[in-house]
């Protein structure tokens, strides 16, 4: 505020201090004073002036600072953003090169857990080859019976009567099973469909 709004309104305070501070008059008195009061009010009311702020005249060299401190801090924002994108970018690289080795252990997995059940089960196969084989070289050799030699004729002898020895055969075992993974969680599952 200006000195003068200052006197003016310090003027303004002592009047009305000291009509608060004067004795009580008679009624004619107050209204006399009344009109006058609120003349002053209203003058000092509808009287508020605004200072308007003169802007700087500015210099050339001013401009010049200003235009190249505008031109700085372009180049700086550009640079960050570059520097921001490129660090995503090497992130987001990183983030894919963890998800693919994620990947490829699993893969790994799979496949030698696949080969280990291969594995298994060319060795049930070739126990079963070598067991029919065996199955087979005991039957030839329940077969092959030796002969007796022929005896000359000569000499019929009474020959009590032999029966042929029955052959024995053996039956092939039943192939193994071998339960798979997907077989077991199935057979589980149905085993805890009874359990609810």
């Amino acid at each position: 505020m200006n000195e003068s709004d200052d006197t003016i309104f310090e003027s303004k305070l002592n009047e009305f201090d000291s009509v608060d501070n004067e004795p009580t008059k008679s009624n004619e008195t107050k209204t006399s004073d009344e009109p006058e009061r609120e003349s002053e009010i209203e003058q000092t009311v509808t009287e508020p002036k605004k200072t308007i702020k003169k802007k700087k005249v500015l210099t050339e060299e001013h401009k010049a600072k200003l235009k190249e401190n505008l031109k700085r801090g372009r180049e700086k924002s550009i640079e960050t953003r570059r520097r921001n994108r490129e660090l995503k970018a090497l992130e987001k690289e990183e983030k894919m090169k963890e998800q693919d080795e994620k990947l490829l252990k699993a893969l790994e997995k799979k496949r030698s857990k696949k080969t280990n059940e291969d594995s298994l089960l060319s060795q049930i196969e070739e126990l079963k080859r070598q067991l029919q084989e065996k199955d087979k070289k005991q039957l030839k050799t329940i077969d092959e019976e030796p002969k007796s030699e022929p005896k000359p004729k000569s000499q019929p002898k009474a020959q009590p009567k032999v029966e042929p020895k029955p052959k024995v055969i053996v039956q092939q075992p039943k192939p193994i099973q071998v339960e798979t993974q997907a077989q077991k969680n199935k057979r589980l599952y149905n085993m805890m469909k009874g359990l609810r």
